[in-house]
C-alpha cells in the first residue's frame, strides 16, 4: 500500500496546490487606489506591488528604460 507522499500522482497534485496559493493574486484594496493621494499612501501602495509582483515591475522598468531610449534616439534621428 502507498502513502500520499509515495504516491507520483497525489504528490504532484500537492505541489500544485501549494504552488497555487503563492501565486495567488495580490488583493489590494480598491479603495486604497483610488484614494492614494499623500505620498505616504503611494509609497506604501509602490512597496506593496513591489514585494508581491517583482516579476511585474522589472518589467515596467525594462519597458520604461526601452520607451526612453527609443524617444532619445528618435529626437537624434536614428532609429
Amino acid at each position: 500500500m502507498t502513502t500520499d507522499s509515495e504516491d507520483p500522482k497525489n504528490a504532484l497534485d500537492k505541489m500544485k496546490k501549494e504552488m497555487a496559493k503563492k501565486k495567488a493574486k495580490l488583493t489590494v484594496p480598491a479603495d486604497f487606489l483610488d484614494n492614494a493621494k499623500s505620498y505616504d499612501d503611494k509609497l506604501t501602495l509602490v512597496k506593496i506591488l513591489s514585494e508581491k509582483e517583482k516579476q511585474r515591475v522589472v518589467l515596467l522598468f525594462k519597458k520604461m528604460i526601452q520607451s526612453g531610449i527609443e524617444e532619445e534616439n528618435k529626437k537624434k534621428g536614428l532609429k
